[in-house]
């Protein structure tokens, strides 16, 4: 029994060992050409479970192989601080500088159809959690509403607000806006714009950012909670989140070299936010953030979840900042007003800057 035992825990270390290489692998692998990788980089968190379980049972039995897991933890350990902030306390932000926030706002309301007392108590209920919390100077929002963002902005204490009229997403600011633009995307349900911002004496440009979704909340939420395992309409439902999210994992590749093209070419510092649908161990966060600094990285603190659904552990909203800023704090807001928590960062640029 015991021999068969440790030889069952052998396969299942060398399977978590050969998915996490990899889950390694996704970052640098376009799903235009593999998008399958792109699952195992998804399923980091677990991996990571896995690798710290299966040590501790290696150690107690006194075998080599709990060497192996901690080395392969060890060896992405910047994935291991993408997802988990390791950064003690926070750095107190001077007088002037940024503070940006990215939410995707899309659980907020059941859509534009409401009445009017009903959009009231939802408007109330969102400024609540920013008065009662850290007050952004600039605020990213996705799948938002007209009727929603316009009547923030005012009560916010935002003078400027840009969107495109046709957008789910707004660029709600403090700071004067010269000008702005948007990323021309084939799909139109998911978009991205900029806006150039005074800051003083600076022009910042700010990036606010929704990539592809997988479009796959409402299945994933019906397998976990209704499908019987042992249903063959429960795999074929798994099949169908599986062929959703490996087609719009392919079309976020697209997306993310448009967007990497027009932040190498802006003359000024950036700042992107928003929500990529993907996490740290992808194709599509390894593409936008070169030369970018994560926020959560720099300062954050604990498990950096951002999506508060059905799959746990996501960590797929971000506020990134070119190298010249100074990274203060970073916080994601533990609220359950929206199925994604809302990214805060306070931000300036450096002395050689001013």
């Amino acid at each position: 029994m015991g021999y068969l035992l440790r030889h069952a825990l052998q396969l299942v270390s060398a399977v978590v060992i050969g998915c996490t290489f990899l889950c390694y692998l996704a970052p640098f692998v376009s799903p235009a050409f593999f998008r399958w990788l792109a699952f195992f980089g998804t399923a980091f968190p677990w991996l990571l479970f896995g690798h710290l379980l299966l040590a501790a049972v290696w150690v107690f039995r006194l075998h080599r192989y709990a060497i192996y897991h901690v080395g392969m933890i060890a060896l992405g350990w910047t994935h291991v601080t993408a997802f988990i902030g390791l950064n003690v306390g926070q750095q107190v932000a001077p007088a002037g500088a940024i503070v940006v926030a990215s939410h995707n706002v899309g659980g907020l309301f059941r859509g534009i159809h409401l009445e009017q007392e009903e959009w009231d108590s939802i408007i109330t209920h969102y400024v609540r959690i920013w008065k009662e919390g850290i007050s952004p100077t600039v605020l990213c929002v996705q799948e938002t509403s007209r009727k929603f963002f316009l009547r923030l902005g005012p009560r916010l204490g935002f003078p400027h607000v840009f969107e495109l009229g046709r957008s789910g997403t707004a660029i709600l600011s403090q700071y004067p806006v010269l000008r702005g633009g948007w990323l021309p995307f084939e799909e139109p349900e998911n978009t991205s714009m900029w806006a150039d911002l005074q800051v003083g004496q600076h022009i910042v440009r700010v990036y606010n950012v929704h990539l592809q979704s997988n479009r796959v909340t409402y299945d994933t939420q019906r397998i976990v909670k209704e499908a019987p395992i042992d249903s063959k309409d429960t795999w074929k439902g798994v099949g169908q989140v599986i062929r959703k999210v490996g087609d719009a994992t392919a079309i976020r590749a697209r997306q993310a070299k448009m967007l990497r093209n027009s932040i190498a070419s802006c003359p000024y510092p950036v700042i992107v936010c928003g929500d990529f649908n993907d996490t740290p161990t992808s194709y599509v966060y390894n593409q936008v953030s070169k030369g970018l600094k994560d926020t959560f990285r720099e300062r954050g603190f604990g498990w950096g979840t951002t999506f508060g659904g059905a799959i746990p552990f996501l960590r797929i909203d971000y506020v990134l900042c070119a190298p010249v800023f100074e990274v203060y704090s970073c916080q994601v807001i533990r609220c359950d007003i929206s199925d994604h928590y809302p990214v805060v960062a306070a931000i300036s640029l450096s002395e050689q800057e001013q």
